[in-house]
């Protein structure tokens, strides 16, 4: 994380230096340029107002008054650290006369190429200047030079301007100092402040991958405990949704191996009468201790009986583990709920003629509709009133009751025989549950829980109350249909 800190630091730094250095240049250029510009265009005023003054003194014929100017113009010059020369044009008609001029054109020695240009452009009635070394100076010097005309506006002279750029340079020099010094302190408030906004951006990173370190070795609860609005405040959200769901995977895993550990002690204890039973009455059989038929078909039916047991424990363990696998998939279609229990007390009504037990079926609507798989809603029915059956009492009565709401089917098995404890209402729908007054009752313990998978699966609820006197009732609430007239 420290090569990303100082990575994003200094490119921050490097990126705010170059940009102050462009703007620096720039404003160097810039500021060069203006203030040569500024002088050029002082001298260039000088000249021309020197030029007016000559053009006037010429119209007006009065030499020796502009002597005096001229006079005041060295020392005007002086001061201003210039040199103003007035030339005459010899090239023209009617040359500037001595008595105006204070240089003689004819021995002025210029070796100068530019210079000789420049003097020849003003004789031609244009303004020119140019800046370079001169060798009269030897120094670095800005020359001017405009045109004198006189009232005929014949170019008859040249007004040649000359001043030092020392001051300039020296004024672009400072200028160049100052802005270096703005790079180096930029330089510094960009690397903490680079420094800055580093470790604002690093410090969340860190969280992160110590967060998902701790993950990795399977410390599964954690939050990051960031809160931003950007993409690490998105990432931090995300890992803590990870980690929240690893917490819920984590306690399902947790409870499945549970279950898996039940499960199998469950179905070892449940296995391992019956197999001991059947193995102890086979051994009997096969060692000969038994001579009597009749009591070898006892023997034998007691084998049988314990057979069938395992097989329904088998089959309930089957449908349950269907029922309970998540890619199971039911074949629905729209089921009369009445009719669905019609069929199941036909298939039980042998059962219940052993133990002279009558039923009744109730309904307030014949067509009471649900969405449903007609081989478990058969399934649930039949475990309800096998259950029913088994714990009522002999020459009793099952009621059986339908009841369409307005988005839900009601149905209700009520018998009257062995009660259920209040206390056992909410775990009798668990696996391998037996209440304490079940007795000698035979059955897996899987039924009602098969029930309940099969309600859940179907979108409803199962509950049963008891009066803990002689009565036992078990509801089922399953979604209706609720378009019905189209059915």
């Amino acid at each position: 994380m420290k090569k990303i800190f100082w990575r994003v630091g200094i490119y921050f730094a490097v990126a705010l230096v170059i940009m102050t250095a462009v703007a620096g240049l720039v404003f160097t250029r810039f500021n060069t340029r203006n203030i040569m510009g500024v002088y050029k265009a002082e001298l260039k005023g000088i000249a021309r107002s020197v030029s007016e003054q000559i053009s006037e003194a010429m119209a007006g014929n009065d030499s020796e008054d502009f002597l005096a100017y001229l006079s005041a113009l060295k020392d005007f010059g002086e001061f201003r650290n210039t040199d103003i020369w007035v030339l005459a044009n010899p090239s023209a008609d009617t040359p500037l006369d001595e008595s105006y001029t204070n240089v003689d054109v004819n021995k002025l020695n210029v070796k100068e190429k530019n210079m000789n240009a420049l003097i020849r452009a003003a004789c031609n009635g244009k303004t020119k200047s140019y800046t370079g070394y001169d060798s009269i100076y030897e120094k670095d010097m800005i020359h001017l030079a405009t045109p004198v005309k006189n009232t005929r506006g014949e170019n008859v002279g040249v007004v040649l301007v000359t001043g030092e750029i020392d001051y300039q340079q020296a004024s672009v020099v400072q200028y160049q100092k100052y802005m270096i010094l703005s790079v180096v302190i930029a330089l510094i408030i960009a690397l903490a402040i680079a420094a800055f906004f580093s470790r604002q951006l690093v410090r969340p990173i860190i969280r992160i991958k110590e967060i998902a370190l701790r993950m990795a070795a399977g410390e599964y609860a954690q939050n990051t405990k960031i809160r931003r609005r950007d993409e690490l405040g998105m990432l931090a959200n995300s890992m803590d949704i990870l980690s929240a769901k690893l917490v819920e995977a984590e306690e399902f895993r947790e409870n499945l191996e549970q279950n898996r550990r039940d499960f199998f002690s469950n179905v070892s204890h449940e296995l391992r009468t019956p197999i001991t039973v059947v193995k102890g009455y086979a051994e009997t059989l096969a060692d000969g201790y038994v001579e009597d038929e009749k009591k070898q078909k006892e023997y034998f039916d007691r084998i049988l009986n314990e057979c069938a047991g395992m097989e329904r424990l088998v089959s309930d363990l089957l449908i349950l583990s269907k029922m309970q696998n998540p890619d199971f998939v039911m074949d629905t279609e729209i089921l009369n709920v009445i009719a669905v229990m019609q069929d199941s007390l036909r298939s039980i009504r042998v059962l219940m003629n052993e133990k002279r037990i009558h039923s009744t079926l109730d309904y307030d609507d014949e067509c009471s509709l649900i969405d449903g798989d007609y081989d478990r809603i058969r399934q649930l029915f039949l475990v309800l009133l096998q259950n029913a059956v088994k714990y009522a009492d002999e020459d009793t009565e099952i009621r059986v009751r339908i009841s369409r709401g307005e988005e839900v089917i009601t149905i209700s098995v009520e018998d009257t025989g062995m009660p259920v404890p209040k206390s056992e209402w909410s775990s009798i729908f668990e696996k391998f549950y037996r209440g304490n007054n079940h007795g000698n009752k035979d059955g897996s313990g899987l039924g009602l829980m098969v029930a309940r998978h099969i309600v859940e699966r179907h979108m409803g609820s199962i509950w049963v109350t008891s009066d803990e006197v002689n009565k036992t009732c078990f509801f089922v609430q399953l979604p209706g249909v609720k378009d019905v007239e189209n059915y």
